[in-house]
């Protein structure tokens, strides 16, 4: 029994030995501040669809909402999560947030589709005026990123420059040219408000004081019902849609917190 004991620590021992080294002194974990190498690589998680969005207490710390809505220490802030978002709850105050469904869209197309459907009524009209187009390949691209039409991703009359010409990667004289823009820029349409440098595209509901962002294959909603002015709570909608998005992708998008 001792002898087979042994064996077996030898084994273990035998085995930690021929593991690779976890550290990476040289790269830094490619910048990370982390002694170990990282755990997955860069940029997985922006067009990851697989996963369900986690509750709103998870992206937005408790903390966090009470500076951005100078809330003091007495006042008593409630969490209501949900299947797609949650509810931030003080007094006859609240902030809403919810995502455009339980997880992320399968593509940045089918995210912008819905969101012009919902509220940008002027080019959803368009689109749906327009013959469908063919994809760029088949026969079931659905969800594969391939989906998109040989002339614009969501039917509209704007042809999209995909030729080489607009290939952003490298140029003669090392100056980075303009990358395509793989969504068409928000417009003040109906009830709705363009909001620009937040996500791809964003728009303002001031009757209902909700901000609806698009940002790769995410839609983001944020409701602001407080006592705060239309401009303030379109602010701080903002702010915290930019805080969401850095806990979903990892990356903070547009100058939100200095309108």
């Amino acid at each position: 029994m001792k002898q087979s004991t042994m064996l077996l620590a030898l084994a273990v021992a035998t085995f930690a030995s021929c593991r690779p080294n976890t550290t990476d002194d040289a790269n830094d974990a490619g910048g990370t501040g982390s002694p170990y190498l990282a755990k997955s690589v860069v940029g997985v998680r922006m067009l990851a669809n697989d996963a369900n969005y986690e509750e709103a207490g998870s992206y937005l710390a408790e903390e966090f909402v009470r500076n951005t809505f100078k809330l003091g220490e007495d006042t008593k802030l409630e969490v209501i999560n949900t299947r797609k978002g949650g509810v931030f709850e003080w007094g006859k105050n609240e902030v809403v947030v919810s995502f455009g469904a339980p997880k992320p869209y399968p593509s940045i197309y089918h995210a912008e589709y819905v969101f012009d459907k919902l509220y940008q009524p002027g080019v959803a009209a368009k689109m749906d005026a327009e013959p469908e187009k063919e994809a760029l390949s088949g026969p079931n691209p659905e969800g594969t990123g391939a989906e998109r039409p040989a002339e614009s991703a969501t039917g509209n009359a704007t042809k999209r420059d995909t030729s080489a010409a607009n290939d952003s990667a490298t140029t003669v004289s090392r100056v980075t040219a303009a990358a395509t823009q793989l969504t068409t820029p928000a417009v003040s349409a109906g009830a709705f408000v363009a909001y620009p440098g937040l996500g791809d595209k964003a728009v303002w509901d001031p009757a209902n004081r909700t901000m609806h962002v698009l940002l790769n294959n995410h839609i983001l909603n944020i409701q602001v019902k407080t006592a705060d002015t239309p401009a303030v709570a379109q602010q701080r909608a903002a702010i915290l849609a930019n805080v969401i998005f850095h806990e979903v992708i990892g990356e903070y998008y547009g100058p939100a917190d200095d309108k």
